[in-house]
């Protein structure tokens, strides 16, 4: 009982926090195009609690991480993703946007995209895999589980898609939470991003 009482004081005094030192910054730049690549990294910081929350915690100030694909229409974002539905009685789910939805200024207060470390083939191998959870609708991992993966949460699926190539992207890093609700440890978005081998070429 004592610690979820202390959980749920950190929780509200993280929240406060992180709301009140929030700024409504926009892009100066244009995203760089010519630049993108298939596999590459993408992170944001979110404008809602949970953004908040997680980015009072991390290091590099990131909420959010999803992973590149050019399909036919153009550049997008697969990520794992909760309170973004699509239509009416969408539900939390890995999903697929457009790369300009993704850093929408109502859903994007910070941003960074980071040259991914595997080669093209592989890079599209991920891919796939990465639509066939767009595909299968697979959920949002509310609980933030990393012993169950019939649900994701975003940093989550990036790790795995890293797994199933045979690289480790967090490098066994994992963060200490401390926050009422969460598991004692998770992957936060630094967790990936202090991989030295990502190169980060884009930030706003």
């Amino acid at each position: 009982m004592k610690r979820t009482i202390f959980y749920y004081i950190t929780f509200v005094i993280l929240a406060i926090a992180a709301c009140s030192g929030e700024g409504g910054i926009r892009p100066e730049k244009s995203l760089p195009y010519d630049s993108l690549r298939e596999g590459d990294l993408v992170f944001r910081r979110g404008r809602n609690m949970t953004s908040n929350i997680i980015v009072a915690k991390d290091s590099y100030s990131y909420s959010h991480i999803g992973m590149l694909h050019r399909s036919d229409s153009g550049w997008c974002v697969i990520h794992a993703v909760n309170d973004e539905p699509d239509f009416k009685g969408d539900f939390d789910r890995v999903k697929i946007d457009r790369i300009e939805t993704f850093f929408a200024y109502e859903r994007s207060s910070a941003g960074a995209i980071a040259h991914s470390f595997i080669d093209d083939s592989t890079a599209v191998a991920m891919s796939r895999k990465a639509l066939q959870y767009v595909k299968d609708s697979v959920r949002f991992d509310a609980e933030f589980r990393l012993d169950d993966q019939t649900e994701l949460y975003c940093t989550e699926l990036i790790h795995i898609l890293y797994q199933s190539a045979g690289n480790d992207i967090t490098e066994g890093r994992r963060t200490a939470a401390g926050i009422f609700g969460f598991p004692d440890k998770i992957i936060f978005p630094s967790d990936i991003l202090s991989n030295k081998k990502l190169q980060i070429y884009f930030v706003y």
